[in-house]
């Protein structure tokens, strides 16, 4: 395994990573209104291409890859 090339590609992703997380700090998301970060992590999971995204009942986000 080249650890080169997997620590060179996650500081390819260092941008995008941080901006994610910045999103999600600045939403609001008092306890039972957590709505605006789960479309947040909703929508990031659909942007990296996951096979299949989904909201539970309980407000969780679930992605399935493969």
């Amino acid at each position: 395994m080249n650890f080169e090339a997997i620590k060179k590609a996650a500081q390819d992703y260092r941008p995008a990573m941080a901006k994610f997380l910045r999103d999600m700090i600045a939403i609001p998301s008092e306890s039972c209104e957590e709505k605006g970060v789960v479309m947040r992590i909703k929508q990031e999971l659909e942007k990296l291409g996951y096979d299949r995204v989904e909201i539970d009942q309980l407000g969780n986000v679930i992605g399935w890859m493969g």
